[in-house]
């Protein structure tokens, strides 16, 4: 059965309970894990372990505020003692339907609070937002705030988690410092539902108004593969790969893909809400 008790943190592309259960099922032995697409964090979280290092990437400030301001973290400091409100940029650009005070406590969280509360305010965002797309807006101040408390208690159960996190805020193809051989590498990456991506348009409001600097680079579905075969070649001994049905380029020409880098170990599928979710395991074929 799965975990009941998996992180979460409202994040749209956060991968199911079972895959979670799956991933961390299967990181066996492994003392050094790269996550090139860091997301929710969830798997990471499933994947911390003592003496066990996961470095991690991804352009979403959010991210990193999970991975250092949760995980990392000795304690759950905060700077939120009640509703605040500054003009920044969520309150010059507000998402579909957002009030102003709204806009304004996001804002002034983006500004003063801890990496804590920027990760309790992201799944805040996003659990006011409908269906969680980041679409159009759905909360008044009061809930926003509630969920944002309820957030920053139920977080710190994953405070400190056991192992070492070296978390990088940039997409892995750009920022690349010197690092391998790993023992495992887990890619859950972004996904293309039409034409590209939908966390470069949907998420880089709360992106900006939570503290990062930059636009979130788009995935045009073109460069999904070429992307995919350089993750191939970083030296791992292992793989967890996870993909998903509705998506360009599709499962077939990806699994296709991966069985020219390694040996396939396992493949396993899993139904949701009619979306079929692929994991497969590969082991480099030269190990």
């Amino acid at each position: 059965m799965p975990d009941p008790d998996v992180f979460r943190s409202g994040f749209s592309g956060a991968s199911l309970p079972a895959v979670t259960q799956w991933c961390a099922e299967r990181v066996e032995d492994a003392k050094t894990i790269l996550v090139p697409f860091a997301g929710s964090g969830r798997d990471i979280a499933a994947m911390a372990g003592k003496d066990r290092t996961i470095v991690s990437f991804d352009t979403q400030f959010y991210s990193r505020a999970i991975v250092e301001g949760i995980f990392a973290a000795e304690t759950a400091e905060t700077n939120v003692d009640k509703i605040h409100y500054t003009k920044g940029y969520f309150y010059e650009n507000p998402m579909k339907n957002m009030d102003e005070r709204c806009a304004g406590f996001i804002d002034w969280v983006g500004a003063h609070g801890t990496l804590y509360d920027k990760a309790c305010m992201g799944s805040a965002v996003v659990r006011s937002t409908l269906m969680g797309r980041m679409t159009q807006w759905y909360a008044n101040v009061e809930q926003l705030y509630l969920r944002f408390l309820r957030n920053r208690d139920s977080n710190v159960k994953y405070l400190n988690l056991p192992g070492k996190f070296v978390h990088h805020e940039g997409s892995f193809f750009d920022i690349q410092p010197p690092f391998g051989p790993f023992d495992l590498m887990q890619v859950d990456p972004p996904k293309v539902i039409v034409g590209s991506d939908i966390y470069s348009a949907n998420y880089n409001g709360m992106n900006r108004a939570l503290g990062g600097e930059n636009d979130l680079p788009k995935w045009g579905w073109r460069e999904v593969l070429p992307r995919f075969r350089n993750l191939m070649e970083v030296d791992v001994q292992r793989t967890l790969f996870f993909y998903v049905s509705g998506v360009r380029p599709d499962y077939p020409e990806v699994f296709k893909l991966l069985e020219q880098y390694g040996e396939i170990k396992e493949e396993d599928t899993f139904t949701h809400q009619g979306r079929t979710d692929y994991a497969v395991h590969l082991r480099r074929k030269d190990v």
